[in-house]
């Protein structure tokens, strides 16, 4: 059983053994508890029978924005960042917590503390996380990335670094290496072309780190779904809901059929969405698709042709 007080303050019913208080030899009840102050009082005479209890309910989940609003001590720890979040700082005042200077041999000793707390931050591989974490941390924004996916890749790349793969390399080459390897293992339909679009590489460049990295690492990453792309596609072009829908039709009946087999997963999206934008009647060109999905208009003319002839599609 739940109540509220006057203040609105959340209480809970406290079943004890005879559910009463004795007060000048009467007995009252029932029992409540009073979680916000830590009370357990009589709900008839009011009086305070126990306080300072032990808080039993789930602990409060806080979010990163109360953490950047300092109501809490700080943020969780995180491997997108170079130290995890957790770095000391050690400050140049020789004071004590009351403000009163402190001894010799204590201002030798902290000085030694911050020649050592610099050497730590300044080792060849903490110098090399933080320039790779600030290159992922540029290009989450322009992708709209989430936390999750930049989460995988800075532990991928810190995988990497420890098997000393990154020697010889680019930093950024094969940081956004990283990132398309998580893109693809939470199916966030970013492409080769996006990422080093943004990153300001080639394509060629990254396509080599690639392949290195998923060799050097062994992993086992699965091809995008072509139906990931339709609604990025889609919206850029400004088609409608039921162009999209249309398309993944499309697409699953290429699927099962298995014509998509082999192809590349944005050039079936864009050629799904330009059949299903003719089919509705909508003005959309092959060079505005062409344009939004970053593949040529021959491609989809090709891949259009293959899709008509195995489904039967008429245009």
């Amino acid at each position: 059983m739940v109540v509220n007080s006057k203040s609105r303050q959340k209480c809970i019913v406290q079943k004890s053994t005879n559910d009463a208080c004795i007060q000048g030899r009467e007995s009252h009840g029932p029992l409540i508890t009073d979680t916000v102050r830590g009370e357990i009082l009589c709900a008839s005479c009011g009086a305070v029978l126990v306080d300072k209890v032990e808080d039993t309910t789930e602990p409060k989940s806080f979010t990163l924005e109360d953490y950047n609003n300092n109501t809490r001590t700080g943020m969780a720890s995180t491997l997108s960042i170079h130290d995890k979040g957790l770095s000391t700082m050690i400050g140049n005042a020789n004071k004590d917590a009351a403000g009163n200077s402190i001894s010799g041999y204590m201002k030798y000793t902290f000085n030694r503390l911050r020649t050592w707390d610099s050497r730590s931050k300044s080792s060849p591989s903490e110098r090399n996380l933080r320039t790779a974490f600030a290159v992922m941390s540029s290009i989450q924004s322009k992708l709209e990335i989430s936390d999750a996916v930049i989460e995988r890749a800075a532990y991928l790349y810190r995988k990497a670094l420890t098997k000393n793969i990154i020697r010889g390399r680019t930093i950024k080459g094969m940081i956004l290496s990283a990132l398309c390897i998580a893109c693809r293992e939470s199916s966030v339909p970013r492409t080769l072309n996006d990422i080093a679009h943004e990153g300001n590489i080639t394509t060629k460049e990254l396509s080599r780190n690639y392949r290195i990295f998923v060799k050097a690492l062994d992993l086992q990453v699965d091809a995008f779904d072509p139906s990931e792309f339709v609604s990025k596609i889609g919206t850029a072009i400004g088609s409608s809901e039921k162009a999209k829908r249309d398309a993944l039709d499309i697409l699953y009946r290429a699927k099962e059929k298995r014509i998509t087999d082999g192809k590349s997963p944005v050039s079936l999206a864009a050629t799904a969405m330009f059949i299903s934008g003719v089919l509705n009647e909508e003005d959309f060109t092959q060079n505005k698709i062409a344009q939004a999905s970053g593949v040529s208009s021959v491609t989809i003319r090709n891949v259009a042709r293959t899709l008509r002839k195995n489904l039967g599609i008429e245009i």
